[in-house]
């Protein structure tokens, strides 16, 4: 059936992304972005030292041990990653705002007080409050920094050297366009994530609508949807279609005899036949009860005898054996031929009247005139 296997297809692909948001993946996810902050600071220590801002380089020695121990623990953890999210931005708020206080907006660290906060919200997206709170108290720095320049506050490091603090401004800029990247990156991933996640849940639904849960083939509602599908598709005018209602003989006797899990068994194992029996085209759906219904695109009735042939040859050949009792099953087809202009329910109820002459006249064959 096509609708299995686009449904397999679907499976497959959201189980292979699903594999990259698994709980042993997700810990390097943010070992990964951990430790593109440890390297930054790792700069910002040689940078600070290089130019004797001693205040900001003992505090990159703490930043470089803070993210080596967070990378390690994302690693280790196994829940509360979220913690080392708030962690991490109050350290960048307070990198920032103490650097941008000691050598002034010129060097430009101020503008990762900004950046941290689309940050912020990309990476909280699921709290409702936090990223509120942080962006209020990265903003509130921001402000507050600037105000002092205006009032011309005094800063401890000035650097005159034009080419120093361009390249302070480049470092900056790059540093935290590289961690709005990651960010982007991780919340696009996530993003597709959850829309497979929701293909799945869609097709999930699909299915119990439209396929019989006991044999998977089609139901009723869905295989009425196929047939004019199939009408609509249909190559000319007088394009010829085949629908053929199939129904298990003595199927009561089965269920009163040996059960109706018995029963079920043996539905289950017709239904595998139409499934891999049916010619490429073709549908097969669960009609009600004990009777299957096909339908054949662009065929008449002798490709309908032919499919029903093979059922039968493959039931004769079938024991069933349980508690030790062997029985054997056969099924009566009655088939009937439709063309696009031809009401669907005419032609099924052509196909009834002839499975129950069939029923009438010995069972266990194939009937295909009135």
């Amino acid at each position: 059936m096509s609708s299995s296997r686009s449904s397999e297809i679907v499976r497959n692909f959201v189980a292979n992304n699903q594999k990259l948001f698994s709980e042993y993946n997700v810990k390097y996810i943010y070992a990964i972005g951990l430790g593109v902050c440890l390297l930054a600071h790792a700069a910002y220590l040689i940078m600070f030292f290089i130019l004797h801002v001693n205040e900001m380089m003992y505090f990159n020695i703490f930043s470089v041990a803070f993210y080596l121990t967070m990378g390690i623990l994302s690693v280790t953890l196994r829940k509360g990653h979220v913690i080392l999210l708030y962690l991490t931005s109050a350290e960048v708020i307070i990198h920032a705002t103490l650097a941008t206080y000691l050598m002034g907006w010129e060097p430009d660290f101020g503008i990762l007080l900004l950046i941290i906060i689309p940050i912020l919200f990309l990476m909280l997206k699921e709290r409702l409050i936090e990223p509120y709170l942080f962006s209020a108290a990265s903003m509130g720095m921001f402000i507050w920094l600037r105000v002092r320049k205006i009032n011309n506050a005094e800063q401890k490091y000035v650097f005159s050297d034009n080419d120093l603090i361009n390249t302070l401004y480049i470092v900056n800029a790059v540093i935290g366009m590289i961690a709005l990247l990651y960010t982007l990156t991780v919340y696009l991933l996530n993003r597709v994530n959850m829309e497979c996640k929701l293909t799945a849940q869609s097709e999930e639904f699909k299915k119990a609508a439209s396929i019989d849960p006991l044999t998977q083939l089609f139901n009723r509602r869905a295989m009425n949807e196929k047939i004019r599908e199939i009408r609509r598709n249909s190559i000319t005018p007088r394009s010829r279609y085949v629908i053929g209602i199939g129904d298990i003989d003595n199927f009561k006797n089965i269920n009163d005899t040996y059960g109706h899990d018995t029963g079920d068994k043996v539905l289950v194992y017709v239904a595998n036949l139409f499934i891999s029996m049916i010619p490429d085209g073709g549908y097969a759906a669960r009609w009600g009860g004990e009777e299957f219904l096909f339908v054949l695109p662009e065929s008449q009735i002798v490709d309908g005898l032919d499919f029903t042939d093979q059922i039968h040859k493959s039931l004769r050949a079938h024991t069933f054996e349980i508690d030790d009792c062997l029985f054997g099953v056969t099924m009566t087809f009655g088939v009937s031929e439709g063309i696009p202009t031809d009401k669907i329910d005419t032609v099924i109820t052509h196909a009834d009247k002839r499975l129950y002459k069939g029923k009438n006249s010995g069972k266990n064959h194939t009937e295909y005139t009135d």
